[in-house]
């Protein structure tokens, strides 16, 4: 949508992933046909051998020989040329392909359908494990398995019951490919999902080394942790036994169907029904016949975990299709509406509350309090849109805020949560969200936060790295910055989860300018908070109580426009007395 606030479709592809996947479709056969050529070009091989035995030995002719051998090179270094050109296009393929999944994959992370899912990292992990097993020797070792019965077929022609032979022993070897893959299924599903509930908790934990170094909490962890690892790797035990027994038998059926072909094959020799040159030939075509089906079993490991992460990665995308697909809305005026809001948080029977339903105008405040748990960050989570609400709706000019495209909403809200972390980048590009904005905006945002004094004094200013290891802010900074970050392109919408907890004072009287200059620009302000000094501010005062969404009004905010559905209604009996503990 351009800034003027015009509706236009969104321009994003809904349909990426069968773009992307149909695009390789096409350069899979395209490989396909040079996989073609250079198992024809492994013939030379047999072909020489056959020649060597049957012509050159009978007529001693050396001029016979040294074609022979010339022809065999040049073949050999076709085919290596070949096989070099398919392997960088394998490696093409999966870059390509990463190149253009990972953006939207990125996307999808921040979608409000990761949040109810858990939202990770794990899609772009699974790409990168896609694009790498596109890339290894695996994907060769498949790519070779269509042209078995080439092979299998130019022994029907050296002698048919070398072909029968060779046909029951690709079978039973396809057979055991087949049984390796029942075998390993279920415990490499649970392998990977063990291990990943396992890199989930040490993520966490290093994200929280100083807080449980601080408590002495190190060797307890530590203990946890081998717990859960040592079950991912019991299931990790588990399949790779089941694939070693199925790939100690494939061995032996491998050797044991050479040795038979060229016993066979050898007493053929002796009828007169077969010459020593296709005995030869008979034993190494069955040997390159079988070996990518015996080679097949080894990597059929890395191919189920590579199928398992691609699903993933579909589902993300399918997932977050829908998303890209809304219409883009004009700049919203500010009128918040939420209407019977109900929601029950994944893993709980009761709701956090029910039939909550309140308005908000455009330049009003409204002021959210109550005790620990009544769901205060989960109702703000209802605002922004990131949650979807079991019942009820929240509207913000009308429109569903869930259902609203979230890049568009974005736009036009500014939200500091409860516990702020600054993106890897520099200040402006905090505060500029990323963006290519012009200084003069990152500018203002600072000034409206109160902050742009305090910047000019960091080491580099506005060009001073944050985030990650690199941050040195202290907490207070940090959520000053967070709030120049809020206002930054002067949003409709700004949600603010108890901003002033880390603040000292200076901090707290930028942080009530800037609610002031909110009311003054007409933008819409929720906050979260239980200093006085704070809800004075406010035009309307929510407080939730019990974590059952029972709605009342506070004394010093009698205006509060509140519909409780089957809760407590507003003016209820006993609503002054909980007005006077927070108000």
């Amino acid at each position: 949508m351009s800034r003027s606030g015009e509706t236009k479709q969104v321009a994003a592809d809904p349909s990426l992933l069968h773009t992307v996947t149909r695009a390789c479709r096409s350069a899979f056969v395209t490989v396909g046909a040079f996989s073609f050529f250079i198992n024809l070009l492994v013939l030379t091989v047999p072909i020489y051998m056959v020649q060597l035995f049957d012509r050159v030995m009978t007529s001693r002719s050396e001029d016979t020989l040294l074609v022979l051998t010339v022809a065999a090179v040049a073949a050999f270094a076709v085919m290596a040329a070949l096989d070099l050109i398919r392997s960088r296009m394998l490696v093409r393929i999966g870059l390509w392909l990463d190149g253009k999944l990972s953006p939207a994959l990125f996307v999808a992370t921040l979608a409000p359908a990761a949040a109810g899912a858990g939202r990770s990292t794990r899609c772009l992990r699974d790409l990168s494990q896609v694009r790498t097993f596109l890339t290894g020797a695996g994907i060769l070792t498949l790519m070779d398995v269509p042209w078995v019965p080439l092979f299998i077929g130019l022994i029907f022609i050296l002698h048919p019951l070398l072909g029968l032979a060779a046909v029951a022993g690709g079978g039973l070897m396809i057979g055991l490919a087949l049984l390796n893959e029942v075998l390993t299924r279920a415990p490499l599903g649970d392998a990977n999902a063990a291990a990943f509930r396992g890199m989930t908790a040490a993520e966490s934990m290093v994200r929280q080394a100083e807080t449980a170094e601080g408590m002495g909490m190190g060797k307890t962890l530590s203990e946890w942790w081998s717990v859960e690892n040592a079950r991912a790797l019991r299931f990790q035990a588990v399949a790779s036994d089941r694939a070693g027994l199925v790939m100690a038998l494939s061995k032996f059926v491998r050797l044991v169907l050479q040795v038979l072909i060229l016993g066979l094959a050898a007493l053929f020799v002796v009828r007169q029904e077969l010459s020593v040159g296709a005995m030869i030939a008979a034993s190494i075509i069955l040997s390159r016949a079988l070996a990518p089906v015996e080679q097949s079993i080894g990597v059929w490991r890395s191919l189920v975990i590579a199928r398992m992460a691609f699903r993933r990665v579909k589902d993300t995308l399918l997932g977050a299709a829908a998303e890209s697909g809304k219409m883009l809305l004009p700049k919203p005026a500010g009128k918040l509406v939420v209407s019977k809001l109900a929601f029950i948080p994944e893993g709980v029977d009761e709701p956090v509350f029910s039939g909550l339903s309140f308005e908000v105008n455009p330049g009003e405040l409204l002021g959210i309090t109550g005790p620990t748990g009544a769901g205060k960050s989960t109702l703000l989570r209802l605002l922004l849109g990131v949650a979807k609400p079991v019942r009820g709706t929240v509207r913000l000019d009308g429109a569903d805020v869930f259902v609203w495209n979230a890049d568009d909403l974005g736009r036009h809200v500014g939200y500091v949560p409860q516990v702020v972390e600054l993106l890897p980048g520099t200040v402006r590009d905090n505060i500029a969200r990323f963006s290519d904005a012009p200084p003069w905006q990152v500018v203002e945002a600072a000034k409206r936060a109160g902050i742009h004094e305090l910047i000019l004094q960091f080491p580099e200013g506005y060009d001073t790295v944050v985030g990650g290891p690199a941050d040195r802010l202290s907490v207070g900074t940090r959520q000053r910055v967070a709030l120049a970050r809020a206002l930054f392109g002067d949003p409709t919408l700004v949600i603010l989860d108890e901003p002033y907890s880390n603040l000292d004072a200076d901090g707290v009287t930028a942080l009530i300018a800037a609610i002031q200059g909110l009311k003054a620009r007409g933008a819409t302000t929720i906050i979260v908070a239980h200093r006085p000094s704070i809800l004075a501010h406010a035009d309307h005062v929510l407080l939730l109580q019990d974590g059952r969404g029972k709605i009342v009004t506070t004394g010093a905010h009698t205006n509060l426009r509140v519909f409780s559905g089957a809760d407590q209604p507003a003016g209820k009996p006993g609503a002054d007395d909980a007005a006077r503990s927070v108000a």
